[in-house]
């Protein structure tokens, strides 16, 4: 469009006789006219997913003569290709062809094999000399199907007839590329999969759910997909990482299974996934072992090796974590490879994997340019890329490590490598050298392998290395989802406290200090308990101490959790005592410990609020400073302005802070400064624009535990709506909370708890006793039930 016409066809067309009068691409019987063969099959079934790859591949071919489609076994590479030449079957003046490579053994029957599925006739002579002669005079386009069991032979057969044959493009599908200079490469990823819970109709748009539906209603008619079972199918393609191959044979058990069944074995997908609904497919396509046995069988021995080591990576893994890994190391059993694999030759096969598309290159993760304050960049290798075995490959993996005997040993590598990065990011953490965030993010990434590490610690008795580990997860990991961390703490302090006693006082004292902090986070009950503990045990090794900031960072938790449970004694005396130790020159990361305890300790116990909210400022000017700018303390400041009696400054502070975060993943933060707006809002009466605020914070307090510091502030906003039976069962649930966990209510709950009342109280001819029964009522309500009471979705009695 746009460009006009302009002759293209040759003046010297080939003799009919170099082109075959076959004609499978129509039904009448062959003519003059006839179309040459396609070798495709004669139904296609839809391309589901591709529309962006195949429009991208379309444009590739169009520019290039010379286009390979790269991407790991399974993934769709044959049938993008497919549609492509069906797509493409009218604009080349002698068509297109499908050669299929998988069959063929031997390099030296390319040629042939080649000239069969074009019906061309080649010369006598070299074989691919005279192919080239043959397909000399021709336009069209051939498609090179499965090329990476024969790859430097096909590139040699590929770059003659590039040379030869300028009319020809070429399209291979292949796990690697051929590495020739006329070649474009593109790698084909896995199909589109929801990130989380969609309604059906939404799912279907993604790749893998509208393949798997495709699939599984060509298994079974009966199969209907609708919003009751859309979760469990994202999930499953989820699991299945989007491989197109996978998926298919998945859905073909789900005629037996159903989603659930199917869902529940994955983790014996290897078993599981070996009925292919398509007999036609080649042998490694009829199953998930098969199609993964083929990939591994055409590495060498050393890539043979570095991939089943790799299998003990959860997630992806930093190049430093993979070299650990899989290296080998004095005193091993000889593997397999021809010679011993140090960093360099893992280096190497590494290259080799993820050419072949059998592991995935992540980029690394960078924190927001802002992200490290005055605290520096994000720090040394936080843009570093990672690598990753998608789940089926994996799970290949650690069946050969398994039977390769080297199970132990690797596990073994793993733990010790993650107990040193652990033990290197705690001591980052208070150097100054990186800014929060950063140190954050690369502790984030390294989560599940963390976690994997810990746990091969505690089977094998290496109680040192899971609290090292556990230590580090905890103090960096304070914005994790209240369920786990409140796991990690518990078995954290069972690790601590197990016989027998021996453990370096060092690693106690980390752990001791860890746990103290995470407790605190968490709630503030036994949280003075086990900073106590950390501060006895920092004492004795103080002593011995060249830097006194073990000892500032226990006294510092000492006088933040025992302010925090009203201790005013320890509270004080601790804070004193640090005072005395805090060396200016120490860096932000530091002294924020102290003014974090100074702050807690002058609101829990005096009079002076304004004081209070002069020290949370400065706690979140020393929070940013430190490079905690993603996840600063936000919700204090407002916390502190309504505590003081500042309510319109609170509200100023919210407003401000909201837009700040606006955007931004920091999803708990943005829960505090939801409860401290909506709250500073509801003080002054101002129901109408506190009511949207409460009701984009009340789910992220439930995905953050957060509701008990919500029920008494919706209280009050029930009770300006006028809804005064609500809001004494909000209350009541409050109080329920409260005492179940041992927290007395706050200040500023306190007084909403008093505002409720005083307007329920004038709002109602309901007496004294009729308040406390609804309240009781309140109390044996779940938390389930509060936000109908909230926002006035539940029944409610007249007020």
């Amino acid at each position: 469009p746009g460009r006009g016409y302009r002759f293209t066809a040759r003046l010297d067309d080939p003799p009919a006789t170099q082109l075959s009068a076959v004609n499978d691409d129509a039904s009448g019987p062959a003519t003059a006219a006839a179309r040459p063969t396609t070798a495709l099959p004669g139904a296609l079934a839809p391309l589901l997913g591709r529309d962006d790859d195949l429009a991208a591949l379309d444009q590739l071919v169009d520019a290039h003569r010379l286009v390979t489609v790269v991407g790991a076994g399974g993934m769709g590479k044959t049938r993008l290709a497919q549609a492509l030449l069906d797509r493409r079957r009218g604009r080349h003046l002698h068509g297109v062809c499908w050669v299929e490579l998988g069959a063929v053994t031997d390099a030296s029957a390319l040629p042939a094999t080649i000239a069969s599925a074009l019906g061309v006739r080649p010369g006598g002579g070299d074989p691919l000399a005279a192919l080239g002669q043959a397909l000399a005079p021709l336009e069209l386009l051939v498609a090179l199907d499965n090329a990476e069991h024969l790859l430097d032979d096909v590139a040699q057969v590929a770059q003659a007839l590039h040379t030869a044959c300028p009319g020809l493009r070429l399209l291979v599908t292949s796990q690697a590329p051929l590495k020739l200079a006329a070649e474009r490469v593109m790698r084909l990823g896995t199909l589109a999969v929801p990130q989380g819970p969609l309604p059906a109709a939404e799912a279907l748009a993604f790749g893998a759910v509208a393949l798997f539906v495709d699939r599984a209603q060509a298994a079974d008619s009966r199969f209907v997909f609708d919003n009751g079972n859309a979760a469990p199918v994202i999930l499953l393609c989820r699991a299945l990482d989007g491989l197109a191959l996978a998926i298919e044979l998945a859905a073909a058990r789900a005629p037996v299974l159903g989603v659930a069944g199917l869902l529940a074995a994955m983790k014996d997908r290897l078993q599981l996934l070996t009925r292919s609904g398509n007999r036609s497919a080649p042998p490694r396509q009829q199953t998930l072992r098969a199609a993964l046995a083929w990939s591994h069988g055409l590495l060498g021995a050393r890539e043979q090796v570095v991939f089943r080591r790799l299998g003990v990576l959860a997630g992806s893994g930093s190049l430093a974590l993979v070299q650990a890994v899989a290296r080998d190391t004095p005193g091993d059993a000889a593997s397999d490879a021809t010679e011993a694999l140090d960093d360099w030759a893992v280096l190497d096969a590494l290259d080799v994997l993820v050419e072949r598309s059998l592991v995935s290159v992540l980029p690394g993760h960078e924190p927001a340019a802002d992200s490290a304050g005055d605290a520096g960049s994000s720090g040394p290798g936080a843009d570093t890329p990672r690598y990753r075995l998608l789940d089926s490959p994996r799970a290949y993996a650690l069946e050969r490590l398994a039977a390769a005997g080297e199970g132990a040993a690797v596990r073994q590598r793993h733990m010790q490598a993650m107990a040193a990065h652990c033990d290197a990011c705690w001591d980052e953490n208070f150097s100054g050298r990186i800014g929060q965030d950063a140190l954050h993010a690369r502790v984030a990434q390294d989560f599940d392998n963390g976690r994997d590490a810990m746990a091969h610690a505690r089977a094998t008795g290496h109680r040192a290395a899971a609290l090292v580990i556990g230590a580090t997860l905890l103090q960096q990991l304070q914005r994790a989802f209240p369920e786990e961390r409140k796991a990690l703490v518990l078995e954290c302090e069972a690790l601590l406290q197990a016989e027998p006693p021996t453990l370096p006082a060092p690693v106690r004292l980390r752990a001791g200090l860890a746990i103290a902090w995470a407790r605190g986070v968490m709630r503030p009950l036994r949280a003075q308990a086990a900073a106590q503990q950390a501060l006895a045990l920092a004492r004795h090794l103080d002593a011995q101490a060249a830097d006194r900031f073990a000892l500032y960072f226990a006294l510092a938790l000492t006088a933040w959790a025992s302010a925090l449970e009203s201790d005013e004694g320890p509270a004080r005396a601790a804070l004193l005592e640090l005072r005395a130790l805090e060396d200016p020159q120490w860096p932000p990361h530091r002294r924020f410990l102290g003014v974090l305890a100074e702050e807690e300790v002058t609101f829990q116990f005096d009079e002076d609020t304004a004081q209070g909210v002069r020290l949370t400022r400065h706690s979140m000017q020393m929070s940013l400073a430190r490079g905690n700018r993603l996840n600063a303390p936000y919700g204090n400041v407002g916390h502190a302005e309504l505590r003081d009696g500042q309510a319109e400054a609170a509200v100023q502070s919210g407003r401000a802070q909201l837009a700040l975060l606006a955007g931004s993943r920091n999803d708990r933060g943005l829960a505090f400064v939801r409860i401290n707006l909506a709250a500073a809002l509801l003080a002054l009466g101002r129901h109408a624009e506190a009511r949207p605020v409460a009701l984009a914070g009340w789910p992220q307090a439930a995905r953050y535990d957060l509701q008990h510091d919500w029920v008494d502030h919706l209280a009050v906003l029930a009770s300006l709506e006028g809804r005064h039976r609500d809001a004494m069962r909000l209350i009541g649930h409050a109080d329920a909370a409260h005492r179940n966990s041992g927290e007395p209510r706050g200040p500023n709950e306190q007084r909403a708890v008093q505002q409720a009342l005083a307007l329920a109280q004038a709002g109602t001819a309901l007496d004294e006793a009729a308040l406390q029964r609804l309240r009781a009522e309140g109390e044996a309500l779940h938390v389930d039930a509060m936000a109908g009471l909230a926002f006035g979705t539940a029944p409610s009695s007249p007020t």
